[in-house]
């Protein structure tokens, strides 16, 4: 069976309001390929293996574990595991401020518009995206992919919209 190419041409609308769950996955989506995000993961496993590791030394001594490394070993774990909630949530709080959302997806551009006012991005603005399970990120292409635009597959108008956005956007942009 063939498939047939999207016909160039293709507009896709959506009208969403975003979650803090599409919040989480972008922000994963977007670690994936952010440089700062990785040194800030190497780090914080380097700082919790090492401070693990000097707990591990101090029980097998026959010492008691000290509140300050205890304290520590919890923290550094803690930043791990609330960080990236903390951050969606602060994201999620900053893009919903102006309320619900439209977007219009075409050959030429994004388009998003909401109360606050409208940004359109060309091509080139957002050259490559990642699919999660509930949305579409369009990244930046510096090296820490500083700006994204989300855009939920829930928000499509028509029955296939998610799939006829997923052409267009591997029609002219890079996926990751």
């Amino acid at each position: 069976m063939e498939h047939a190419e999207p016909a160039v041409g293709v507009r896709v609308e959506l009208e969403y309001e975003l979650t803090r769950q599409d919040m989480r996955q972008a922000l994963r989506a977007r670690a994936k390929v952010s440089a700062s995000e990785r040194r800030l993961r190497i780090i914080t496993v380097v700082i919790a293996v090492l401070m693990v590791a000097s707990a591990v030394i101090q029980l097998s001594d026959g010492s008691e574990l000290n509140f300050q490394m205890g304290l520590g070993v919890y923290a550094v774990v803690m930043l791990g595991v609330l960080r990236p909630l903390l951050m969606a949530r602060q994201f999620h709080k900053l893009a919903t401020r102006h309320g619900g959302s439209r977007a219009l997806v075409d050959d030429r551009s994004v388009t998003v518009t909401n109360a606050g006012g409208s940004s359109e991005l060309n091509w080139t603005a957002a050259p490559r995206y990642a699919e999660t399970p509930d949305t579409f990120v369009l990244l930046s292409a510096d090296k820490n992919a500083s700006c994204l635009t989300v855009l939920p597959k829930r928000g499509a108008r028509e029955a296939r919209g998610a799939d006829a956005l997923r052409a267009l956007l591997d029609r002219h942009i890079a996926r990751i």
